[in-house]
């Protein structure tokens, strides 16, 4: 998904802080002059981008997710705690045979399983530091 974005400065070589702006109906275009205009989003919303194009600080930019790993987290963050629960829950009925308030105990266990990969992923995300998105043109 495309999305624009103020360069607000350059970290290193070929890599550059943006700032991700929320998508407005006037695209900006007003300079915050219209009464009912929030230009400005309330929460800045800061991340790395990889700066093929040499965009300076306060450029307008437009800027797309990076490829990556985006498939194999979705699937950690959602799929695997539902596949944790229900085989929990499963195991809990099926293998073990026990009452309806302990598999439920099981199914608990294994929504928490579930959550492991995801949280792994995401702390090996954080230590990266790799650019999530990529800069690829200059709007004004």
């Amino acid at each position: 998904m495309v999305q624009n974005a103020i360069v607000k400065k350059i970290v290193g070589e070929g890599v550059a802080e943006v700032s991700l702006l929320r998508q407005m109906e006037c695209g900006l275009h007003c300079d915050g002059a219209c009464a009912g205009c929030s230009a400005k989003p309330p929460q800045e919303i800061l991340a790395l981008a990889s700066n093929g194009i040499g965009a300076r600080p306060g450029d307008f930019v437009e800027v797309e997710p990076a490829s990556g790993h985006n498939i194999s987290t979705s699937v950690a963050v959602f799929l695997l705690p539902c596949l944790g629960l229900g085989a929990g829950y499963g195991l809990g009925v099926g293998l073990l045979h026990l009452s309806e308030i302990a598999a439920l105990a099981t199914a608990a266990l294994g929504l928490a399983a579930g959550f492991v990969p995801a949280f792994l992923m995401d702390r090996a995300i954080a230590r990266t530091k790799a650019p999530e998105f990529a800069i690829l043109k200059q709007l004004r």
